[in-house]
């Protein structure tokens, strides 16, 4: 099938949901539905997109044999969409995180192992050239051996963007929120952790909040190895950085300047490096990605059971943050 009859289905109308739709649109070679069971939601993709085909019910809209899906649905949903879509008969781009629980990512995965479909997770860092020059630090052995990996983040302007405000009530909305510092620590240094020791806050007196507003969660490894995330909802302008310490070298991108810091132990030097990107290209390049999986090319997205690798940690940050005490990371057999 060549790429110009592919039928593009993106379930879910939200800003996320629609900005998929509409670079797919844009493209010119795909045939693009959209499906929200909210009027609200269609109202709004018609307005985005023109005269676009809508539908409220999946079921129906399946009915139609899109050959791709893109979930982006609150993340509850994802299973049951995502499954519902690969029994159809569709490719699956599942917006970030993979699911809400492991029991959830095991069926995602069975799904896909019975129908033989492409199962890839949105996380659309891999696509940040900041990101990936980090990448490419570390895998051209430029840093030496990781010590330390960090991913720290805040935004307070996820929440004034939150239409639900799912935050507020929903525990642990936080780390499910920004996944991405899940992916980037398995990305990053190509191995699950051990387990996890977290802190969750709810602090502060601004007007949007969450529950934890803040918080912060060190991963061991079987090796001499720590990853690092912090989060918050009280910063703004938004900021945030990705580093990787090596014994050799340390690099770190802020991402607000898409800028790379990469400091030489043995040669006392340091490299700046400014990395122009464009919020939409990194949706594009991951778009043209999973249509070079489903064509049978190589394509360095985030599949079905590194995704499930990203729910494992979030269940054990959300455990630990209720316990108090060092939780193990428990990844599916054969993850």
């Amino acid at each position: 099938m060549s790429t110009a009859t592919k039928k593009v289905l993106v379930v879910g109308t939200g800003s996320i949901g629609l900005r998929h739709a509409r670079l797919c649109q844009e493209r010119g070679d795909l045939i693009v539905e959209c499906c929200d069971s909210r009027e609200a939601g269609i109202k709004e993709a018609r307005k985005t997109l023109g005269d676009v085909r809508c539908w409220s019910d999946l079921t129906q809209a399946l009915a139609g044999a899109p050959d791709i899906v893109v979930v982006a649905t609150p993340h509850e949903h994802h299973e049951s969409v995502a499954v519902a879509a690969m029994r159809a008969g569709a490719h699956v781009l599942c917006e970030k995180p993979m699911c809400h629980s492991a029991a959830a990512a095991a069926t995602m995965l069975e799904a896909q192992k019975q129908t033989g479909r492409v199962l890839r997770i949105g996380y659309n860092m891999h696509f940040h050239p900041a990101a990936r020059r980090l990448k490419q630090c570390v895998d051209a052995g430029t840093l030496g051996t990781p010590a330390l990996a960090r991913y720290v983040v805040g935004s307070y302007f996820t929440l004034e963007c939150s239409r639900s405000r799912h935050q507020r009530d929903l525990f642990g909305a936080i780390i499910m929120d920004y996944a991405h510092g899940l992916d980037l620590l398995l990305w990053l240094l190509k191995t699950a952790p051990a387990g996890v020791y977290a802190r969750g806050i709810q602090a502060g007196n601004a007007e949007l909040t969450s529950n934890p507003n803040v918080l912060s969660a060190l991963f061991d490894y079987a090796t001499p190895l720590l990853g690092e995330i912090q989060i918050n909802y009280l910063v703004k302008p938004q900021a945030g950085i990705i580093e990787v310490i090596g014994d050799e070298a340390s690099a770190c991108v802020d991402l607000g300047a898409s800028e790379v810091i990469i400091r030489h132990r043995t040669r006392d030097t340091t490299e700046k490096e400014t990395v122009p990107y464009e919020r939409d290209d990194m949706y594009r390049a991951q778009f043209q990605a999973l249509l070079d999986v489903i064509d049978g090319k190589a394509a360095d997205m985030t599949d079905g059971v590194q995704g499930s690798v990203s729910v494992a940690m979030a269940d054990a940050v959300l455990k630990s943050v209720r316990s108090g005490a060092r939780e193990p990371v428990e990844v599916l057999p054969g993850a």
